[in-house]
């Protein structure tokens, strides 16, 4: 297991190694002795109630107690039901716990901070486990992960020396439920369920089920959900097809030179701006395997099998007008009235306004369709043997094994509405093309019939100004009424957009396809000895955990040849040329000219374009498009139907004839994380107080491969592979934990922990590569360096922080309590977004940097302070009022405030990437024995996004507005084993609003769909 590996096959045998040597101390473990830690029986673990956790109320008295009787600082969630946690998923129910907030993806919680801090490992059972939206990622994000197979979960804000977490602020622990835990004899559990979202306008099914058998000394569970979402999201603002938006390329009016239109004071020119539908179709299957059995003298053998498959169709089509990469200086400038007077001063001196309001010169008016095809699953097994016979040793070995892999493929084609010809502001003579494509009265001037064709002869011919207007709560887009010239004669630019004659294709491509492999072994072995009539510590926990991490990431292009193989291309547009060396004299990639033209004499070489002359109609399937959301002023549009890539590689070999995998080596790389740990804790009770304190030792070695990358191939961003970079690193820390708990009163617990945290980072961050962002550029004719991304680096050092936290606790009833916490993280070792400088060389091979590239680099330290505070009120547990004793609410804050070198564009500190300040929480429920409802509201602060790039946007950040919502669900009980009841998420269709720097500069919007679920469910 120790020793670093030196290549990718060694990683393999390693993993062969691992295997053979888990095997080999299990065994030595079990004759040894009667095995590990798992279950030290506490003073305070005998007193906890047993509660049967059925309805709002039952839930909550679980929670209460785990928090209660825990020796560390914990909140937990409790399911209402067999297979019904409070809310519809695993984060929406994360998001009710005081410091914690979520992230949405698709309109749905997805990943996961706590206290600001999106450090969080999370574990299941106890021990990391792999999800398949997390192969690279050391954070927490339950997208693929349906609620209904989980009992509860625990989320932990201090540490202890044995527990197998990492996390900076915290950890989740995810509960399965296994045959010991359910009642005697046979258990059944089903459900069955509808949901509709008022965008998408699908019903989407669910259906779940449980069988569980609990004899005398064994027993088998298993369970299983099956379910289909389709979400949908409109999105609106800058330009930006990821995830969930961003600025995209944005620069500034005075990027390439000086401002043409005289403007001294600098602003933000994005690339395009955009209107556009999201839809996500998921389709998940998982299910859950446990077997126990009582093997006598105290042993107990446990097994789970965990696995989940999704597979996600996200598409959006819709709008972009942009600047076909030709120019930031005079493409997007204020209305008059589009200055928000907003204003600072950068630190080379310059003046900055934000705008919120702008006129756009007509470089591309256009369609677009994005399709990402992703299949995810993985596979989590466990095995162990636990031990408790009643004497002083108790204890545990563990075996754990998951694989997952994630594929996504990526097809995305354009129409152009503009007339690339003639009359527009991106115009040539035309683009050279093969005779078959000459038909609308073109001269022939190739010495094979060739011509510069008509690309567009029914588009727009003219050049105009639309508006984009963000100044009220949705965007308005004009000038669409405007009379243009074009191909149809004069009609305004809305007749020529609803006219499929209009539209050319103006690209194809597949980009940026992964292939993602993962691999997580651990063994652990954990004791606990208990002393009989110690006056203060009452047992040692003690044991050891070998874990190993392995990722494969593959990133590559579908590209195709053409001019019988003398070029290559991953974009197939109508602006990139056969034009490599290899090509010229090739009959099928160009012709020599007849005649002269323009500058270019007769007998001059010149080549095709990739892409020739095609209607948006000619290789796919289109609709007309009207809906856009709350947007106003754009008319209809003609988009492809993204169910034309629903097979991306199938769809170009049928268009192109022929198609190829080409690897990206700089976005491509291995990883490999081992991880040796030993701890030993002591617990201790003495008079009021209790608690723990201890030492664990985490020995880390890591292996990355990375590639060298070569020239870009033409008509693409794609480096290939060169040769390897390999680098390996060993480190070590020590991390001491203390947790104290005093019951100052019978109902009051007072805590306080400190503990050193540590957390890996995520591997993408140390394998990934080197992309190039290029932009087509007269002065060279060429695709010109104009930025890049650094996605990985090897030499960061993992997060490292040292935390303490003070709490009260006032336990006030069964299901009601008060509580109050304070913290501080100070974090010692972090990453951030940064920027170097690169002299990359452009297409032609010239240097003409350097340019910023946006990558990750070690920050300087910083702390995160706040508090926490809530309650929990059951008003039966603190009034005899008959109309009060069947209702409850919880309602908590939580305050967020930190520190660090990075600062904003007034010189103030910048908060930590996802972190909001202020967090709240209102939770109003009814329950009596038929009928229960429950009123959900979660609200939270602006959020730092990303951090500003200080060239191109001149430092100015992006941020997430403040965003609340409201949930509703009510059940009704129609027997002891049969309910039926509804839930609606976002009822009030809440949307997300960014902005850049200033909350009146707006820069995009997702708006999300309120979703609403009806279903029924038995018990028996």
């Amino acid at each position: 297991m120790r020793g670093a590996l030196k290549q990718k096959d060694s990683a393999v045998l390693s993993g062969a190694r691992f295997k053979h040597s888990t095997v080999a101390l299990s065994v030595a473990a079990c004759l040894f002795s009667v095995s590990g830690v798992a279950a030290e029986k506490t003073k305070s673990e005998e007193a906890i109630e047993v509660v049967e956790v059925t309805g709002i109320r039952g839930s909550t008295k679980a929670s209460i107690n785990t928090k209660r009787f825990a020796s560390t600082q914990v909140d937990g969630i409790s399911a209402e039901d067999i297979g019904k946690l409070p809310d519809v998923t695993i984060a929406d129910s994360l998001q009710r716990i005081t410091g914690v907030q979520i992230e949405r993806t698709a309109g749905e919680g997805g990943p996961v901070a706590i206290r600001g801090l999106p450090q969080v490992d999370t574990t299941m059972n106890g021990e990391v486990f792999l999800s398949a939206t997390t192969i690279d990622s050391s954070g927490a994000d339950f997208g693929d992960l349906p609620s209904q197979l989980f009992s509860g979960l625990d989320v932990y804000k201090s540490s202890e020396a044995k527990s197998s977490a990492a996390g900076i602020s915290g950890s989740i622990d995810l509960h399965t439920r296994r045959p010991f835990d359910m009642t005697e004899g046979y258990t059944f559990a089903g459900g069955a369920e509808v949901t509709r979202g008022s965008i998408s306008d699908e019903t989407d099914p669910n259906v779940n089920g449980l069988f569980s058998y609990n004899g005398d000394s064994w027993g088998v569970l298993f369970t299983a959900v099956v379910s289909e979402a389709n979400l949908a999201t409109d999105y609106n603002g800058y330009f930006d097809t990821s995830e969930n938006g961003g600025i995209g390329a944005a620069n500034n009016n005075h990027t390439w030179g000086a401002n043409p239109r005289g403007e001294e004071t600098r602003h933000v020119v994005p690339q395009g701006f955009a209107a556009f539908n999201k839809q996500e179709k998921r389709e998940r299957q998982a299910f859950q395997f446990s077997f126990q059995a009582d093997l006598g003298e105290g042993f107990t053998l446990t097994t789970d099998a965990f696995y989940t498959n999704q597979d996600r169709f996200n598409n959006r089509r819709g709008l972009s007008q942009n600047n076909r990469w030709n120019s930031f200086n005079d493409y997007a400038y204020p209305t008059a009235d589009g200055w928000t007077g907003d204003t600072f001063t950068d630190e080379d001196g310059n003046a900055w306004g934000s705008v919120n309001a702008f006129d756009m010169k007509s470089y591309r008016l256009q369609t677009f369709t994005q399709v990402n095809n992703n299949e995810e699953t993985s596979q989590n097994f466990n095995l162990q043997l636990d031990y408790n016979n009643g004497g002083a040793l108790t204890g545990q070995v563990r075996v754990t094994r998951a694989k997952a892999t994630a594929k996504m493929r990526h097809g995305y084609g354009e129409g152009d509405i503009l007339s690339i010809d003639q009359g527009t502001l991106v115009t040539g003579p035309g683009q050279f093309s093969q005779g078959e494509h000459c038909n609308n009265g073109e001269e022939i001037v190739g010495s094979n019939g060739g011509c510069y064709a008509s690309f567009a002869p029914g588009g727009i011919e003219d050049q105009f100004i639309l508006s984009y207007d963000a100044r009220g709560e949705f965007p308005h887009f004009s000038g669409f009424d405007q009379l243009v010239n074009g191909g149809n004669g004069l009609r305004s630019v809305a007749d020529y957009m609803g006219d499929i004659n209009s539209y050319h294709i103006g690209a194809f491509s597949s980009e940026g396809n992964t292939d993602d492999e993962g691999e997580i072994n651990t063994f652990s072995t954990k004791w606990n000895y208990a002393f009989d009539d110690q006056p203060f510590i009452t047992s040692v926990d003690f044991g050891i955990r070998m874990s190993e991490r392995i990722v494969d990431h593959d990133q590559f292009t579908y590209t195709s040849n053409f001019g019988d193989g003398c070029d290559i291309a991953q974009w197939k547009a109508v602006d990139q040329y056969m034009n490599t060396p290899g090509c010229e004299g090739n009959p099928a990639a160009g012709e020599y000219l007849t005649k002269d033209v323009g500058d270019l004499t007769a007998g001059t070489w010149v080549p095709y374009t990739i892409l020739p002359p095609t209607r948006l109609d000619t290789h796919t399937t289109v609709s007309y498009q009207t809906d856009f959301g709350n947007v106003t002023g754009i008319p209809g549009i003609w988009s492809i139907d993204p169910s034309n890539f629903k097979d991306p590689r199938q769809f170009h070999l049928d268009t192109f004839g022929n198609v190829q995998r080409t690897e990206n080596g700089g976005a491509s790389y291995d990883v490999t994380l081992e991880e040796f740990s030993y701890f030993l804790q002591a617990n201790f009770d003495y008079n009021i107080f209790s608690g723990n304190f201890g030492l664990k030792v985490v020995e880390t070695d890591l292996y990355v491969k990375q590639n060298l990358v070569g020239a870009s191939l033409p008509h693409s961003g794609l480096g290939p592979d060169t040769g390897d970079v390999v680098t390996e690193r060993s480190y070590t820390d020590y991390l001491p934990s203390l947790n104290v708990n005093a019951a100052v009163h019978e109902d009051v617990i007072l805590r306080a922990a400190y503990s050193k945290n540590m957390q890996a980072l995520n591997l993408a961050s140390l394998g990934g590569g080197k992309t190039v962002g290029r932009v087509n550029n007269e002065d060279c004719n060429c695709l010109r360096v104009v930025n890049g991304t650094l996605t990985g680096n090897p030499n960061l050092d993992p997060w490292r922080s040292s935390n303490y936290s003070l709490s009260a606790e006032w336990y006030n009833g069964d299901a009601s309590m008060l509580f109050l916490a304070t913290y501080m993280i100070d974090i010692e070792s972090f990453t951030e977004g940064g920027v170097v400088m690169i002299d990359e060389p452009d297409a032609d091979g010239i240097k003409r940097g350097p340019w910023p590239f946006n990558t990750q680099v070690q920050g300087n330290g910083g702390d995160v302070t706040g508090f926490e505070i809530g309650a929990r009120v059951a008003f039966s547990d603190i009034t005899d009022i008959a109309l009060l004793a069947n209702v409850g609410f919880d309602a908590n804050y939580t305050y967020n405030d930190s520190s660090q070198e990075a600062k904003d564009v007034k010189g103030n500190d910048l908060p930590f990437v996802g972190m909001s300040e202020d967090t709240y929480n209102l939770v109003l429920w009814y329950e009596d024995d038929s009928f229960s409802t429950r009123l959900a509201w979660n609200s939270r602060s602006p959020r730092l996004i990303t951090q500003g790039t200080v060239g191109a946007v001149g430092g100015q950040s992006l941020y997430q507005d403040d965003y609340s919502q409201l949930d509703i669900s009510a059940t009704y009980n129609i027997n002891d084993d049969f309910s039926v009841y509804v839930h609606g998420s976002n009822i009030l269709e809440e949307y997300q609003q960014t902005y850049l720097e200033f909350s009146s500069q707006k820069a995009f919007q997702n708006v999300y769909e309120a979703r609403w679920t009806l279903g029924a469910r038995m018990t028996f």
